[in-house]
């Protein structure tokens, strides 16, 4: 950390003297206080140590490039690993990333930089100039796993038949993660269907094959015969 800070400090001093050699005075408007435009999108702002010029110290994050994760309950932000961070400030000034983060660009803009997660930890963006710096403090990697639990294979339960409605042959256990695929004979005519049931059509005794299937898993089938009276 107090390594950080002396860069810092460097950096401001540096930032200073370019000014100095820029400007007409050589001089900034006063503080003001924290940077007053920094996105709701954001971590956590340290207060403690944002010193903020007049106007030019405003900045925000524009954009995430990848996957990221918000608590609303904080409101907090936490980026993946691997995505970027893309902020821009109002004026010319230096960026500087510490902790879990690392600048990867800013040379084509000085007011826009594009900051990549690289691992798990805590992480600093600065933002400095003549006039001072703010600080803009990520949190540790903490988002929820988002991996999809695996989804358990079909078993033959998921082909129990029941006839509903006279006229309808419908899976007694339908679960939605699996595919459902009908065939039905009935007088030598053959149709298919797939859902959770299927319409018999005409009358007499059907022939009700259902299959049930999900990639990597063992296929279920089941075949049941249905009476359908002439009058329905």
């Amino acid at each position: 950390m107090k390594k950080t800070i002396f860069k810092v400090i460097t950096m401001v001093m540096l930032a200073t003297f370019i000014s100095s050699c820029e400007t007409d005075d050589g001089t900034l408007d006063g503080l003001e206080g924290e940077s007053k435009n920094i996105s709701v999108e954001t971590s956590t702002i340290d207060k403690s140590a944002t010193k903020a010029a007049n106007g030019c110290h405003n900045w925000s994050i524009k954009r995430y490039e990848g996957p990221m994760w918000m608590d609303f309950r904080t409101r907090k932000v936490y980026p993946y690993v691997n995505t970027i961070t893309i902020a821009e400030a109002n004026c010319d000034g230096i960026w500087e990333a510490t902790g879990g983060f690392k600048i990867i660009d800013n040379t084509h803009n000085k007011r826009t930089v594009r900051v990549k997660r690289i691992n798990k930890n805590e992480g600093k963006l600065f933002f400095i100039t003549s006039g001072g710096y703010s600080v803009l403090t990520f949190d540790a990697f903490i988002y929820p796993d988002t991996t999809p639990p695996t989804t358990s294979c079909p078993t033959s339960e998921h082909t129990k038949m029941r006839q509903s409605f006279s006229k309808y042959a419908a899976a007694s256990n339908y679960d939605e993660r699996y595919t459902y695929n009908w065939t039905v004979v009935n007088k030598g005519n053959t149709y298919h269907g797939t859902g959770s049931n299927i319409r018999l059509r005409g009358y007499g005794n059907f022939n009700v094959t259902l299959t049930v299937t999900l990639d990597g898993c063992t296929t279920q089938t089941r075949t049941q015969n249905f009476y359908v009276n002439i009058g329905r």
